[in-house]
């Protein structure tokens, strides 16, 4: 009778969610009139219904992450609106409006959360455009609350599993959408070798969103499907991985490739150093055979456009060293970048490095453009801006340590699965030396929630005693 009750129960709460779903939809079909919109609700309708709550969180991250993109920005306003009311349903379905139920943040992270905004807020105030700071804050908030409420819907190993599998949908998506960019060119694989131009960066037209999921998603596909623990999955994996990595190459990003080989270095020196040194000294090879000839020499300079240098990242990091020069302890200001970006551009603006200044800041309406993240918080919050982001890389830093330590002699499902994180995460911040967005860019949810997402997974084991990963909770549980 219990087991009849509960099911009744469950029921009733896919019943109340499905209900919201095809309300929401139902306006947004009324609004904007797409009749397939409202033929997807009622089939994501009766997949709530039969899947239940994680199915629709993990559609939540997937219509958040490329729905919203450049390709469905027509429909982004609404998509939005409705995933977020979701979400703030999901929040409250669980907690309630009692403020002590909620899950408790980390003291670390509440201290870099004090400190970034007293960052935002001195500068602004100090800022001659106080009213674009206050804008800069207002979206981060938002985005900071949207992060904490899909950190608070991780309550168990499943939901870090729907975490995991939304990211890998979402990145398989993106390396689709590259591939049918590339075909619809008319372009060959050959003319990336030889000619190396064509960057097909499918549904998102800034390739640094698009890479971002690859770094962080690339090595944990391809670390699961060689390990013995998701063996039965491995053909799957690998394929996935192979699709992920032709997204990759055709993207033709050199920051994401480092960082992806970074991260698979970093993996394998932890789980097999005779393995590592074998990697080492064949990539150490390979190199040594493409520098030693020609022909493969200039193949590998093409591909990468080494001969192209920095592609005019020098000049952004003159700008950005220009402004921090002048405003060296607080900076300019979160939001000022665009107001006062060619004050300090180091190029005449005819020239094709000045038209390349004007270009970037047109097509990301002025956001701040230093292609470096430590340049960018200079150059906005000065020296708090500089403190702020160390110390959330010492945070991150601690964190990932802290799970190594509680996981290393626990369930190696959650060993491995904290390791690949921790590494993906970290090669971010060896991407964001070249390009800024990814971790903290004032709350754009494309650019952002890809890191906090796997961010809050870390988060969630950090909060988790050293016994929980012995325990018959987590023991054989699988995450992919």
């Amino acid at each position: 009778m219990l087991q009849i009750n509960r099911s009744n129960l469950i029921i009733e709460n896919n019943l109340i969610v499905v209900t919201l779903v095809i309300l929401s939809v139902s306006i947004t079909v009324l609004l904007v009139n797409y009749l397939l919109i409202g033929i997807a609700a009622i089939v994501i309708s009766l997949l709530i219904l039969l899947y239940g709550e994680r199915f629709l969180i993990g559609l939540i991250i997937v219509s958040l992450l490329s729905i919203v993109s450049d390709f469905g920005s027509t429909i982004r306003l609404f998509v939005q609106i409705i995933d977020f009311s979701l979400l703030g349903f999901l929040f409250i379905k669980h907690y309630g409006l009692n403020i002590a139920e909620y899950p408790k943040v980390p003291k670390p992270i509440l201290y870099f959360l004090v400190l970034y905004y007293f960052s935002m807020i001195i500068t602004s105030i100090l800022s001659q455009y106080f009213f674009a700071g206050v804008l800069m804050i207002g979206r981060q908030t938002i985005f900071f609350i949207i992060t904490y409420i899909f950190y608070a819907l991780i309550k168990e190993l499943k939901d870090v599993k729907t975490y995991i599998i939304a990211l890998i949908i979402i990145a398989s998506i993106l390396a689709l959408g590259s591939i049918y960019d590339f075909i619809l060119s008319g372009n060959k694989l050959i003319d990336l070798v030889f000619v190396g131009r064509y960057r097909a960066t499918g549904f998102i037209a800034n390739q640094s969103k698009t890479t971002a999921f690859f770094i962080l998603t690339l090595p944990l596909v391809l670390t699961f499907a060689y390990s013995k623990i998701y063996e039965d999955k491995k053909y799957l994996l690998l394929s996935i991985a192979a699709l992920l990595i032709i997204g990759l190459i055709l993207i033709i990003s050199r920051a994401a490739i480092l960082s992806v080989v970074v991260s698979l270095l970093v993996i394998s020196h932890q789980l097999n150093k005779k393995y590592f040194k074998k990697i080492a000294i064949s990539t150490l090879i390979i190199i040594l055979i493409f520098l030693l000839f020609d022909q493969l020499n200039e193949i590998v300079s093409t591909f990468f456009r080494i001969k192209t240098g920095l592609s005019q990242r020098d000049y952004f990091w003159a700008l950005s060293y220009n402004i921090i020069k002048d405003n060296l302890m607080w900076g300019i200001g979160p939001g000022s970048y665009k107001y006062l970006e060619f004050n300090y551009v180091p190029v005449l603006l005819n020239s094709w490095p000045g038209h390349v200044i004007i270009d970037l800041n047109i097509a990301t309406n002025g956001e701040n453009g230093s292609h470096n993240i430590f340049l960018k918080f200079a150059s906005d919050m000065g020296i708090p801006g500089i403190i702020t982001i160390f110390y959330f890389m010492w945070i991150f830093l601690k964190i990932s340590i802290s799970n190594y330590k509680k996981t290393i002699y626990g369930d190696k499902r959650l060993f491995l699965t904290n390791l690949v994180i921790s590494a993906a995460l970290g090669s971010m911040f060896i991407r964001c030396i070249f390009d800024s967005i990814g971790i903290l860019t004032y709350g754009i949810i494309v650019s952002d929630l890809p890191f906090w997402l796997m961010f809050s997974i870390l988060i969630f084991f950090y909060q988790k005693p050293k016994e929980y990963f012995n325990s018959e909770e987590t023991s054989g549980k699988v995450l992919l």
